[in-house]
């Protein structure tokens, strides 16, 4: 006699890490619909249920991952810290400690960039996640511009936000094609150092 049936959420959710789990081994492009529902032990059928067809599972796992993936996380610790440069650091911190720990997560993020060069939705999903990072670093670039005004003279919040983000891209970038070359610390060091100190073009000498 079969069990009671699972709540429609908790199923779709079931069938969602069962493709993370797939798409993972076998990359986007092997991730196969027969291969998620032996995974999540249910029929095609049932996969089918919750989603159309198995460009609707994709476009759905992606949302699944960057709800989990791509966020700045400023917790009760952080907001506790005195100074809002160092507030703004220990956020990107921690952005860049769970990388490592998350390698699968960023290949298959990776794997539906390349994807959204040639699917509209996956690629305003992408954008979209992206910009909300951005937003979230904002408030935080704009405490430190506040509080420094002289050091961070025509400095945006827009503009440090923006290069902070693509600095944690960069690192994710380097966790997948070069992790053994990923030193935490190095990098926080680096990052330390450009936020820190204001640059000024002609602090260069030719």
């Amino acid at each position: 006699m079969p069990g009671p049936r699972a709540p429609e959420e908790q199923r779709r959710k079931e069938i969602l890490r069962a493709a993370f789990t797939v798409a993972s081994r076998e990359r986007l492009t092997g991730c196969k619909v027969s291969d998620v529902a032996k995974e999540a032990g249910v029929s095609k059928g049932l996969i089918f249920f919750y989603f159309d067809n198995k460009d609707t599972l994709l476009v759905s796992l992606l949302e699944w991952l960057l709800h989990r993936t791509i966020l700045a996380r400023v917790d009760e610790e952080i907001l506790q810290l005195e100074s809002p440069r160092e507030r703004f650091l220990a956020v990107l911190r921690k952005d860049i400690e769970r990388l490592p720990a998350q390698r699968e997560t960023v290949e298959l993020f990776f794997d539906y960039w390349v994807m959204g060069t040639r699917h509209p939705d996956i690629q305003r999903m992408i954008r979209g996640a992206l910009d909300r990072y951005r937003d979230a670093l904002r408030p935080l670039a704009e405490a430190v511009i506040e509080a420094e005004p002289a050091r961070y003279e025509d400095v945006t919040a827009d503009g440090l936000a923006a290069v902070a983000a693509g600095f944690i891209e960069g690192c994710a970038l380097q966790i997948v094609m070069d992790p053994g070359r990923f030193e935490v610390e190095a990098y926080l060091t680096s990052l330390h150092a450009l936020v820190v100190r204001h640059y000024r073009p002609d602090d260069v000498t030719s």
